[in-house]
């Protein structure tokens, strides 16, 4: 009897070779690729090994970040290198009546060959704004060698006099420091009493209704916190009330037009009460004034 022949191998089918090979590890998705052909990897790869072999293994040790850095630091140093040149060489200043040059100059902070692109522009902003007689600043970089200022000073309206000192004030009622008087200085409304300065604003409103009186006042004093004495250039004083100032003040206009009461020989007219008018006759000359109620 004849054995029977051996069954034959089965024939080999594409289907199992691929599971074959895939056991076996020799397959990988078709979309994949080998880490080295990674664009971004290849990149820092690159970078790592331009910069020399014991500086590649030292950025691989301690991270790519940091040899990343290195390499913007050196970039923006040769690109600092290449400007260079725009060295500061002049500054100008547009707007300045009151402020000294010293004190510009100082608030800027700068040098002649100073790098007119490292120049904080905002910090020396900042510093010229605080100077007392600066409203607002502007500073700008004109290449290839110039620091532009442009100042908005302050303007001031009257003078304080405070005991045996004299500071000036703005409209709105800031102390003004100054090393010299502004030009104009000797026109300025002369102001007194405590607390005035903060009372400027209130001042210069009630005149604005009677430019009038306004044109020809002298000077002007706070009394006792809470009203206002006018002084005229012919010395006659006008009492204003503590309250409704502003309808005392156009009375008073309104009698000089009349009466030409602020021509005569009146040292004082009183407004103080709403519903009377007390006039005072004029000190003889070399006589001390009298004092007035508060």
């Amino acid at each position: 009897m004849s054995k029977a022949p051996k069954s034959a191998k089965p024939e080999a089918s594409p289907r199992r070779d691929y599971d074959r090979r895939k056991r076996k590890g020799a397959v990988r998705r078709a979309s994949g690729r080998p880490i080295w052909r990674q664009p971004l990897l290849l990149g820092i790869a690159v970078l790592l090994l331009g910069s020399g072999g014991a500086g590649g293994w030292w950025a691989w040790k301690q991270g790519w970040l940091v040899e990343a850095q290195k390499q913007v630091d050196e970039a923006s140093r040769t690109v600092l290198g290449v400007l260079t040149p725009f060295k500061l060489a002049d500054v100008t200043v547009e707007g300045r009546d009151y402020v000294e040059r010293d004190a510009i100059l100082a608030a800027l902070n700068v040098r002649a060959g100073d790098s007119l692109l490292g120049i904080d522009l905002q910090g020396a902003r900042k510093r010229l704004e605080a100077i007392d007689w600066v409203a607002s600043a502007t500073v700008e970089r004109r290449l290839p060698d110039t620091l532009y200022v442009t100042l908005k000073e302050r303007r001031a309206v009257a003078i304080w006099q405070n005991g045996a000192e004299y500071t000036l004030i703005d409209k709105n009622g800031r102390t003004v420091r100054a090393s010299r008087m502004p030009p104009g200085a000797d026109k300025l409304l002369l102001l007194g009493g405590p607390g005035a300065p903060e009372h400027v604003g209130e001042l210069l409103l009630l005149l604005a209704y009677e430019p009038s009186i306004a044109k020809v006042l002298r000077a002007a004093v706070w009394v006792g916190q809470r009203r206002w004495n006018l002084v005229l250039n012919n010395d006659t004083e006008i009492w204003l009330p503590e309250e409704d100032a502003v309808a005392a003040l156009q009375r008073m206009a309104k009698l000089d037009a009349s009466d030409k009461l602020l021509q005569r020989e009146f040292g004082v007219v009183d407004l103080r009460l709403p519903d009377k008018l007390y006039l005072r006759k004029r000190a003889p000359a070399g006589d001390p004034p009298p004092n007035g109620p508060a």
